[in-house]
């Protein structure tokens, strides 16, 4: 083979290898939800990509039905939209503005809730980061019919 060849092949190998490694992304505010969560208890799952673009994709599964997410953190005010068994998505806004660092910068937060008052059921999102990994709940905006969730990290 030749040098030029050898040096080609080599180039080509860190070039894919640095593909498959790549940088670790930064998880942005809601990076405390980044990550495959299961239920013990029951099997449930929810899985949230890294943000691309100021995007991120979720999914959920249970026994008997499944949801597609999206948060879009790209606004001060994130949107979290949701399709539940693919109907037809709703939309939540996010129910607090992020606290802001020096130079704009936003921090990460450990928890976040989001809220649409115009939907039936639920009214209020909210995810947080706790000692065994991530907790959820959804109610109505005056907190009744409240549902709770918890996750640890999928192994």
């Amino acid at each position: 083979m030749s040098s030029l060849k050898l040096v080609s092949a080599a180039a080509l190998c860190v070039a894919l290898t640095a593909c498959a490694s790549g940088p670790k992304q930064d998880p942005g505010r809601f990076g405390f939800m980044v990550g495959c969560w299961q239920s013990a208890e029951t099997g449930n799952k929810e899985v949230w990509s890294y943000p691309e673009l100021g995007i991120m994709f979720g999914y959920a599964t249970t026994a008997s039905t499944w949801e597609q997410s999206r948060i879009d953190q790209r606004a001060a005010q994130a949107t979290y939209t949701a399709s539940p068994e693919g109907q037809r998505p709703v939309t939540f806004i996010e129910a607090r503005r992020a606290d802001t660092g020096g130079a704009g910068q936003v921090m990460a937060q450990s928890s976040v809730t989001f809220e649409n008052g115009d939907h039936d059921y639920p009214q209020r999102i909210q995810y947080r980061q706790t000692e065994q990994g991530l907790a959820a709940s959804i109610s109505k905006l005056d907190g009744s019919r409240p549902v709770e969730y918890s996750w640890t990290r999928c192994e």
